[in-house]
């Protein structure tokens, strides 16, 4: 049975992270480390990141539904294209090559064991809900039944079924990841495009087993609730290392086209990189500097710090 190993972080991606003194005749190989730099070690890009049947589509029959594999697999061919095309030269994107490169940073997102678990954690709580509803429907009496029915229909036009909310549970990648890829696109595309490129010399980005990373800046002068980085907010950055010379910023600060990146903010990026890393981060050497793991201070300006004295504080 093919395609049982499939590879959350791309193959096709990973391999610009091979390390360029790899001796001639022996297979190519990226380093990893563990999340906090240790345990370096070289590994083959097609031995890493991957689970068996992460998008498989079991059928009632025993088959295997492999359509979310090979639409994932088409999309990072149209990548790689792009990267080596446009990106590697420098080159004005099309605008499909721009919407294609988006729905690879939504992918990048989407796709990961990270997700699916955060995704799970969610539908469970709401499956817990609707399994104490059908066990309170059990003994609840005829009127009450009606009751309940016209205030639901009352807040949506469809309710959602109980093997509908059970199937995001148990199965969340396969269920909505494509939805999620889909409608997420569009909206990444609206988004100003940059993308950094590293000066001679320079170390380059690292990538992770979580690549895409949503950052906001200004987070923390926000009261916790409205701290996660969302599209609503214009300090909202989107990145996604495209290569060790090259990474991709999405952002809403009118910052589009090509720029250099000098050694100091490649550093920054390669921080938010490693912080969002799950367990494992790749360079192309065996290469890390300690400023990727430093956590900063929290500025004196900070919500928390301002209102530490707030009944409000949670």
């Amino acid at each position: 049975m093919g395609h049982r190993r499939q590879h959350f972080v791309p193959r096709s991606y990973l391999k610009a992270w091979c390390d360029p003194s790899t001796p001639g005749g022996q297979e190519p190989y990226v380093w990893v480390f563990s999340g906090d730099g240790s345990n370096p070690r070289r590994k083959a890009a097609d031995n890493l990141f991957h689970e068996i049947d992460l998008y498989t589509i079991e059928l009632s029959d025993g088959g295997r539904n492999l359509i979310l594999e090979h639409g994932l697999a088409q999309l990072e061919s149209e990548f790689v294209s792009i990267r080596k095309k446009k990106l590697d030269q420098q080159k004005p994107l099309a605008a499909v090559e721009r919407a294609l490169l988006c729905a690879f940073v939504a992918a990048a997102r989407a796709r990961t064991p990270a997700q699916r678990d955060h995704l799970q954690e969610q539908w469970d709580r709401v499956l817990a809900v609707a399994d104490s509803i059908m066990e309170w429907a059990k003994t609840a009496t005829p009127e009450q039944r009606r009751t309940a029915s016209s205030l639901g229909s009352r807040w949506s036009k469809r309710s959602m079924t109980y093997d509908e909310i059970k199937a995001l549970s148990e199965k969340p990648l396969q269920t909505s990841m494509m939805a999620y890829i889909g409608a997420e696109t569009p909206l990444l595309t609206g988004l100003d495009m940059a993308v950094f490129t590293c000066l001679k010399g320079s170390p380059g980005f690292i990538t992770s087993d979580n690549p895409c990373v949503w950052s906001d800046a200004e987070a923390y002068q926000r009261p916790p609730a409205f701290q996660s980085p969302a599209l609503m907010y214009e300090s909202i950055e989107i990145t996604l290392p495209i290569s060790p010379q090259q990474i991709l910023l999405l952002n809403r600060r009118d910052l589009n086209g090509y720029f250099p990146a000098f050694e100091q903010l490649v550093d920054e990026l390669n921080r938010r990189t490693r912080f969002n890393c799950v367990n494992q981060f790749v360079n192309n050497a065996n290469f890390a500097k300690p400023v990727w793991f430093d956590p900063g201070v929290e500025p004196e300006d900070s919500w928390r710090k301002l209102h530490s004295g707030s009944e409000t504080l949670e």
